[in-house]
């Protein structure tokens, strides 16, 4: 019964991602806009601005040097924006790239910018003309409902699809990066449920899923999987780093875990990937088959796929 009023709210809120996507289009292409044109010749950029109160011109040289030092496009987002740029500067393309940018009140805010490269019959790019959009509050919407979509309503880690999306897509476009595969199963929760009740066994999912997130990196991917089992994907990491980490958060369970009489233990299974052609679905079954292992040689330990 759960699952089938999980699935309903899921596709609840994929529709709302829907029409809230069709709204952002639509925003984008009718919002009055900046308009620029940038010369790689020159390194110059000319801002046209098309607000009903303001129809200046801008004009910068030295761009490259202008954006190290002028805080406009967010540090984190200032490569992206650049190297979309330099690449239109050199090879005629058209795209479009999303980064936040600083606004008159000196927040960041959600901007898109369409930009074409204009180029001679040589194919030089003489110019790159394009516009570009706030979207900041249909973005912030958007990415807001992206989240409750793609994540675990009890514990605010992914959920199943969102994990196996994203860590099969990650495997695709990285065929030659480490990566680890890690199954954890938490040792006799049916009991904890049965002893304490579900309630209670909903917050030790809570607090298993804060010390997990405390024990790996921002760039990993953690899911709960499903009832008492997670999947964490750890990427760029050799496997001697993975089976640290991995026991630092069992004894880390094991310490800060302490409303039961018992200790909170857990079973671990840890797929290495080989080569590229180790595919998700075949890590996702070398982790559960070392997770088996390391359940049937007598809970509370990891085992190691190293095929």
């Amino acid at each position: 019964m759960e699952e089938i009023v999980y699935e309903k709210r899921i596709k609840e809120l994929e529709e709302q991602v829907r029409l809230i996507k069709e709204r952002y289009q639509i925003l984008a292409e009718t919002t009055s806009a900046l308009l620029f044109e940038y010369k790689p010749s020159k390194d110059m950029m000319i801002f046209n601005y098309n607000f009903p109160d303001n129809k200046s011109r801008s004009v910068i040289e030295n761009y490259h040097e202008y954006v190290e030092v002028s805080p406009l496009v967010h540090p984190d987002h200032l490569k992206k924006f650049m190297d979309a740029l330099d690449e239109a500067s050199v090879i005629p393309v058209r795209g479009e790239i999303e980064y936040l940018s600083k606004v008159s009140s000196g927040e960041f805010q959600w901007h898109k910018t369409y930009y074409s490269s204009i180029a001679n019959k040589e194919g030089e790019v003489l110019s790159v003309l394009g516009r570009i959009h706030n979207v900041h509050e249909t973005a912030s919407e958007m990415r807001e409902m992206m989240h409750k979509v793609e994540t675990d309503f009890l514990t605010g880690l992914y959920n199943k699809k969102a994990a196996t999306d994203k860590i099969t897509k990650w495997l695709k476009d990285n065929p030659t990066r480490e990566a680890e595969l890690i199954m954890l199963d938490l040792d006799d929760f049916k009991g904890i449920n049965d002893i304490y009740g579900h309630a209670f066994g909903d917050e030790i999912l809570k607090e298993a899923a804060r010390i997990m997130e405390a024990s790996f990196s921002d760039d990993d991917i953690l899911s709960r999987f499903g009832g008492d089992e997670f999947i964490i994907f750890i990427k760029d990491k050799p496997l001697r780093s993975a089976e640290s980490m991995v026991d630092h958060l069992m004894q880390k369970m094991i310490k800060e875990i302490t409303s039961m009489e018992q200790p909170l233990h857990c079973s671990v299974g840890i797929a290495v990937r080989e080569s590229k052609y180790d595919d998700y679905e075949a890590l996702f079954n070398r982790a559960d088959n070392a997770m088996y292992m390391a359940k049937k040689a007598g809970k509370n330990c990891y085992f190691v796929d190293r095929r």
